[in-house]
Order: structure tokens, then sequence, then C-alpha cells
């Protein structure tokens, strides 16, 4: 999976168990939801994916979150194993994980020059 949502609260169980999507690992206090599995080297459709999720889970998680849970989206991608690069995330995204409570992160993994988005 290269985008994930997780969100995180002392009582996590009970707070997700009235959510519909439902995560795919849950513990210690956090879950996890699979919001796309998309190559890391495709961060537009990471983006497109996660667009899509939230579309159809914001006011769900928006509860979760407003009852004092912490969530964010984490987008995982390539970089360059030498060099420097830089991501950055449409307004459209920032909007809508900003109405959902959520913040972003990116994760980057280094990868092959060829791999590198």
């Amino acid at each position: 999976m290269t985008c994930i949502l997780r969100i995180s609260a002392p009582d996590i169980e009970r707070r997700v168990a009235a959510v519909r999507v439902q995560p795919y690992r849950l513990g210690r206090g956090t879950a996890h939801f699979k919001v796309s599995d998309r190559e890391f080297e495709d961060l537009p459709g990471q983006v497109d994916d996660a667009l899509e999720f939230l579309k159809q889970h914001s006011q769900e998680l928006r509860s979760v979150i407003a009852s004092g849970a912490k969530g964010s989206l984490d987008f995982a991608v390539h970089i360059p194993a030498q060099g420097f690069a830089t991501r950055s995330f449409p307004a459209a995204l920032v909007e809508a994980a900003g109405i959902a409570g959520l913040g972003l992160d990116l994760s980057a993994y280094p990868g092959d020059e060829d791999d590198a988005v």
C-alpha cells in the first residue's frame, strides 16, 4: 500500500466501530486504512485515490476526528538515492483532508534513479 490513513485515539476500536470502511489493521491505539495501492512512482494516482476515499468517507472520518482522535493520510514515494526532490499536494487534496480534520504526510523511500517520482 502506498497511501494509508492512520487514525489514533486511546479507544480507537470503539471509535471506528461506527465507520463503514473498516481498518486493515487495528491495534496499539491506531487504526490503519488502505487508501491506495498504486505504485510508489504514481503519486498523482495515489492523490486521486485519496480524493475518492475522502469523498466517500469524509463525513464519518470527520466525526471520529471530532471525538478527539488524530489522523493523517500518509503517501509513500521513491526519491532519488542522490540529490533533492520536492513533491506538492494539490489544493483539492489539502482542502478535502482539512475538512475531514486530517493531516498529510509524505514518506520518502530511497529508490533507483529510474524509480524516483
